[in-house]
């Protein structure tokens, strides 16, 4: 018995010593993370990062998206203006005017879009507003309302012009054209254009000097993409490129290449004057006399990172001496020393580094925007985008002195014309509090619209120029709404690690499946045991189908049923295995996309931050040209890739992957670029190219020729197969191992008009043909050989086509593999940055930004008790999707059977090939 005891003593000390030691961490993240979204304008509102708003001074909502801001000399009224939009704004009662009115009362000035330029004329009433698309001036009386004039800027050679930012040189007007790469002079006299003179490419910010000699153009184009040689109207079908010829910032994408029998042009160098700088012309005349590249560059390294992004220069103010630029790319301001150029002076006299706090500062994430330099030029305002922010920067010191809280995306600040203790500070926001819900039970329909692009209203701000004791309180405020410090504990057994690095996870493949545009209520609403509305859940299980027509705008998936419609499927499931999946595995009632639409959401869900040009381009009508003589015409303005002007400064997911030597593999992610063609028949890659555009370097050799991407025309079945195909040639017949992380577009769920004749009869049906993919993709990873060690993530882009009671954000986050929970449901608030920091954690990599450093950890979903059961997916309702069908065109069949049983298995005679095949060549 003695001898018994100490064994089991040893034995136990043993035991315990093997367990792994608890270890705390201090973490970073947002301070809602408990939270669902609200809207509390009367005190603070939470955002679908988690982050709170709270801002400072008088706030009244106006319409989304104002970025464009002028103040009246006299200093009592401010014209913001939107995307056919103008807001007039009685600054001493803080009330607006939105033109046109909800009530139909006051006409449209802008019926054609807009685009940043708005400038007052001396006498207080007349505006100069940016006509955008239509490359025009419009005159503007904000005392009657109305349009009185206006000026074109096409002509002595020039078409397609596209208006951008203005301003007022006393009696003469210039005009950025960023489609004509040019700034206008215009005499206002004789509204005749008196010069055009040559800028960088995509002008976008516009500046003078106090003495009027010079004029500052930061120009945010990288590069002026060419057409595809050969490609026409009438062939674009046959002659567009089926695939990206290079990637960028190459050898390839510099000099070009030869692609599919043609010489593909290159697009230079990035470094070239042309590229992201900013030009100085003298208006005695009006030449160029300064190139300036600002900013951190492109090939540099940052802390062992490449610098993959330009700094995008977006804005200027201009004091005595200096010019000061923001880069929004690398989170500072650049100081020109105008005064000395041409004489052989400096022209960069240094950088402001917009530092914020020591445990934020080595990422970035600010972006910032809009400037306002006092008259004493001692102290600079500037808009922190990304941060919801207005740093107050000490220009003697080149130091943030604070930071004032803003709404949701501050765009411009403005400060009054008047000096000393009255003096005020005027800041828009883009998003404001928010969107808030967008239907419901209880949801009354505001007069914008219930769009997620209507209902989230921008924010105009009044602000005291603080002292320095409000602006300490301010400043806390703003860091204590970004994040918040998090003692966590490990104890080793979590499959999601605290921080990166810490320690191996028991998880060594992701499988990252993003789809197209659904809300949480739409698709989840039904179920019990979360935070849903049954009632909006169009797209669950048992629902009924009223109309055979679909009464969607465009492409956005948005219906509505009209009076009169016909009830054709009662009882149907649309989306049967996204239930399953959820009840089976882990979901959230509590994620939200950072997203509106998809040029933003395939930014944030690849782990890049959406920068100025991004969102005023997004926020833009504009049109797109391959066939234009006006270079900027052929921009990509892209819903689902990511442009070379909107890389972030190390890049995002891809950079961050490939720096660290993780594996990956692309299925279908960045091939949407504007001009695509895209067919039923485009089933190779899903799109083809008419105007040469280049992917990301990091996943552009990592990417399958052989999948569709984005193209609601391409069966998702039809993907499903492309994926299962490839996957088994190579992880599981092949010779590789599947990869790290794995990414795949299912894109259906974002829906079109219907296509009955295509088996599409209804939108639901494009819900159900998504949903069908998802199950299958589940089916076929669990009964993998590489299940035991994966995790899958499915979630959605954007939000953009739904309703939700809780908000227009909210939207579908499921988890499903061997070290999830089943059967749970995560109320912890989750957004793209959520999802990111699990990636990274899991995988040990680094963060990139700071919404990956602070946002909410979500150890909630995992269980160091892994279940290996494997998932069995479900057919939705023939009546709404018949697989069959879909595939007939294609001359494939869908065997139901064979799906059934799974992914083929390794064939013993192949392998015994292949292992003598490998002997013989030792």
């Amino acid at each position: 018995m003695k001898h018994l005891l100490h064994f089991l003593l040893l034995f136990t000390c043993f035991h315990v010593s093997a367990q792994p030691k608890p270890k705390t961490y201090t973490t970073l993240q947002v301070p809602g993370r408990a939270e669902f979204c609200r809207i509390d304008t009367g005190g603070r509102s939470v955002l679908p990062s988690g982050r709170y708003v709270t801002p400072a001074g008088k706030t009244i909502r106006i319409t989304n998206d104002p970025f464009g801001l002028a103040l009246s000399p006299n200093g009592q009224r401010a014209v913001s203006l939107h995307d056919g939009v103008l807001t007039v704004v009685k600054l001493k009662e803080l009330a607006a005017t939105r033109i046109p009115d909800y009530a139909g009362k006051i006409p449209a000035a802008l019926k054609e879009g807009s685009f940043l330029g708005v400038a007052f004329a001396p006498d207080n009433r007349t505006v100069y507003l940016s006509n955008g698309d239509k490359g025009r001036v419009l005159i503007f009386d904000t005392d009657q309302h109305q349009t009185i004039d206006s000026v074109a800027l096409d002509g002595n050679g020039y078409t397609d012009s596209f208006t951008s930012d203005l301003l007022l040189n006393g009696s003469e007007l210039l005009v950025l054209d960023r489609a004509n790469f040019r700034l206008v002079r215009i005499d206002l006299s004789t509204k005749r254009i008196t010069a055009s003179i040559p800028t960088g490419r995509q002008p976008f910010g516009l500046a003078i000097s106090p003495d009027k000699k010079l004029a500052f153009v930061a120009n945010v184009g990288l590069y002026a993409y060419p057409k595809v040689p050969g490609v026409t109207k009438t062939n674009k079908d046959t002659m567009a490129l089926k695939f990206p010829p290079y990637a960028a910032h190459t050898k390839e994408s510099a000099e070009g290449v030869e692609v599919e029998g043609r010489r593909i042009p290159g697009l230079g160098s990035p470094l070239v004057d042309e590229a992201m700088s900013v030009w100085t012309v003298d208006l005695n005349t009006s030449k160029v006399v300064s190139k300036v590249k600002t900013g951190v560059q492109i090939g540099e390294m940052i802390e062992e990172a490449e610098v993959v992004g330009g700094a995008s220069p977006n804005s200027v103010v201009v004091g005595s001496r200096y010019a000061y630029v923001s880069n929004a790319t690398n989170d500072n301001i650049s100081i020109i020393d105008y005064k000395s150029v041409g004489r052989g002076g400096k022209k960069l006299a240094g950088t402001i580094q917009l530092r914020v706090k020591s445990t934020l500062d080595r990422y970035r994430g600010l972006m910032p925007f809009g400037m306002a330099l006092t008259n004493d030029e001692k102290t600079l305002y500037v808009t922190l985008l990304a941060f919801n922010a207005v740093a107050v920067v000490d220009v003697p010191t080149r130091t943030v002195r604070g930071l004032i809280p803003t709404g949701w995306g501050p765009t411009r600040v403005a400060l009054s014309p008047s000096a000393g203790p009255e003096q005020m500070l005027y800041v828009t926001s883009a998003r404001g509090y928010g969107a808030g819900p967008n239907g419901g039970a209880t949801f009354v329909k505001p007069p914008q619209g219930t769009y997620i692009g209507d209902i989230q209203l921008g924010t105009f701000q009044a602000i005291p120029v603080p002292d320095a004791a409000q602006l300490a309180i301010y400043t806390k405020q703003v860091l204590d709404n970004t994040y918040q410090p998090v003692m966590v504990t490990d104890d080793g057994r979590n499959p999601l690690p605290v921080l990166p690095k810490t320690r191996q996870s028991p998880i060594k493949h992701i499988v990252y499946i993003t789809k197209e545009n659904r809300t949480y209520d739409e698709v989840l609403g039904q179920l019990p045991s979360a935070n849903g509305d049954s009632t909006l859940a169009r797209f669950g299980v048992g629902v009924t189908i009223k109309s055979r027509i679909s009464t969607s705008r465009g492409t956005s998936g948005r219906t509505t049923d009209r009076p009169g419609d016909t009830v054709r499927v009662t009882n149907a499931d649309i989306m049967p295995n996204h239930v399953r999946v959820a009840k089976q595995f882990a979901f959230s009632d509590n994620f939200y996309c950072d997203s509106d639409a998809s040029i933003h959401g395939h930014h944030w869900m690849l782990g890049t931050i959406p920068n100025e040009w991004v969102e005023a381009n997004a926020a833009s009508a504009g049109r797109f040209d391959p066939d234009s003589k006006a270079p900027g015409r052929r921009f990509p303005k892209a819903s689902g890739a990511i442009d070379p002007e909107d890389y972030n400064e190390i890049g995002g997911l891809w950079e961050a992957f490939e720096r660290n030597k993780v594996s990956l593999y692309n299925f279908g992610q960045a091939n949407e670029y504007a001009g695509n063609v895209e067919e039923w028949t485009t089933t190779q890659f899903g799109a083809a190219q008419s105007v040469v555009f280049p992917m990301p370097k990091a996943v552009y050799p990592h990417t399958s020729r052989d999948f569709a991407g984005y193209n609601t025309n391409v069966p998702d079945q039809y993907r499903i197969e492309q994926f299962e195909r490839e996957f088994t040639a190579k992880w599981i017949k092949g010779k590789q191992t599947m990869p790290q992380f794995v990414t795949m577009q299912i894109p259906n769920d974002h829906g079109a008009g219907p296509r009955p004749d295509f088996a599409y009869p209804y939108l639901h049906s494009y819900m159900a043909d998504n949903d069908l993919a998802v199950g299958r993709v589940l089916h076929f990873l669990s009964r993998t050989k590489y299940w035991k060690n994966m995790l899958v993530i499915i979630t959605e882009d954007d939000p953009q086509g739904g309703v939700d009671h809780i908000d227009a954000h909210r939207s579908v986050l499921l988890l499903a593999g061997p070290y999830v929970k089943r059967g749970y449901v995560s109320h912890t608030h989750a957004n793209f940055g959520s999802v990111l920091k699990m990636m990274y954690n899991i995988l040990g990599v680094p963060y990139v930004n700071q919404y990956d450093q602070t946002a909410s950890l979500l150890q909630d979903f995992f269980t160091d008790k892994p279940d290996f059961r494997p998932y069995d997916a479900v057919l939705p309702d023939v009546r709404v999707f018949d697989p069959k069908a879909a595939m007939k065109p294609y001359k494939k069949t869908f065997d139901w059977r064979k799906i059934q049983k799974g992914p083929e298995m390794d064939d013993r005679a192949d392998q015994r090939a292949e292992h003598y095949r490998q002997q013989d060549e030792k």
